[in-house]
């Protein structure tokens, strides 16, 4: 468990100096690029499972195991009929799509899911290596590095892995439509959601690029949240922050809050203490940018934010511009 003084430190570069932004595309953009060109983007299950066979196998207890897995996953060997006879089949299959989402800091494919079901069933065999492992039904957004990719490996060398995010469509960290301002229709809100959602991703992907790691705290939840939220609502609204952390106006938890995954390294004792520094540098950070004292949604805005940390106030010291945009 750590302290709140290590739980609270700053990003390990935070001081870098970032490269000339955007970055070019590198070889594994390039691949993705050439792979959905000649395809459908609604169409391309089976392709993927070629590629990424650890979508072929049933997730259960120490799959990675078995022999299925270590002759689909480990060699890349072709499936067999009974392979796909028992491969999990999708709830919803005309309501999968995959993408590849532009970013300053690099291009990454995104695999989105209509139904709920099919994405947990992706993170289980992606992310958890096919292992029934429980998944929060407020989880609606996984980020996944390091996976064994046979058309990389087969194009790039043994060494290449794929990087990819995997994204639900649902209202964002569970807010209900009513909850924000404007009176919106369903479907705009998921379009918002979905828009925040990938942002808020693709931040946390930024930060392991430009200042060394890709956390799991609450001051990271401001950082990736701010540029979800701007980015979809053009502007940050503390209590929203608040509301889809499931922390009351004092900053205490709901039983099943998001909040309580960020806090899982840190000491029991001293959560309350970091959900109310959370809850105060959301106010500061809504009044700095309300107030246009710092940047809005933009690369500008990222570099002030990983400069900052939990304990200490946001303030117009937290950062100077570090980054050329094209």
């Amino acid at each position: 468990m750590q302290t709140l003084e290590e739980y609270c430190r700053r990003f390990k570069q935070a001081d870098a100096i970032w490269p000339d932004l955007p970055m070019a595309a590198d070889e594994r953009q390039q691949w993705w690029e050439r792979w959905l060109a000649d395809r459908d983007a609604t169409g391309c299950w089976d392709d993927l499972r070629r590629l990424l066979p650890q979508l072929l196998l049933q997730p259960g207890i120490d799959v990675r195991s078995s022999d299925a897995y270590q002759r689909l996953v480990m060699r890349g060997e072709p499936a067999q009929a009974e392979d796909l006879k028992h491969a999990p089949v999708l709830r919803d299959p005309s309501g999968i799509t995959i993408t590849i989402a532009q970013h300053p800091t690099g291009a990454v494919p995104v695999l989105t899911f209509r139904n709920q079901e099919d994405f947990m069933l992706a993170v289980r065999c992606l992310a958890h290596r096919c292992e029934a492992v429980p998944i929060q039904p407020t989880v609606h957004a996984q980020a996944i590095s390091g996976l064994i990719h046979w058309g990389l490996i087969r194009e790039l060398g043994v060494q290449a892995r794929c990087q990819i995010l995997l994204l639900h469509r649902s209202p964002y960290a569970s807010l209900s439509v009513e909850t924000i301002p404007g009176e919106l229709p369903m479907e705009r809100w998921l379009d918002l959601s979905q828009t925040w959602r990938l942002e808020h991703e693709l931040t946390h992907i930024a930060c392991r690029r430009l200042v060394g790691e890709m956390r799991i705290n609450l001051y990271d939840e401001i950082v990736a949240d701010a540029m979800g939220m701007t980015a979809a609502l053009g502007y940050f609204d503390a209590d929203l922050f608040r509301r889809g952390l499931g922390l009351s106006i004092e900053g205490v938890p709901a039983t099943e809050a998001r909040a309580h995954v960020y806090v899982s390294t840190l000491e029991p004792s001293q959560h309350q203490q970091a959900f109310e520094l959370t809850l105060q540098r959301a106010g500061e950070l809504e009044k700095l940018l309300k107030e246009q004292r710092w940047p809005g949604h933009s690369m500008a805005l990222l570099g002030r934010l990983v400069r900052g940390q939990l304990t200490q106030p946001l303030t117009e010291a937290a950062g100077v511009e570090l980054v050329s945009e094209a």
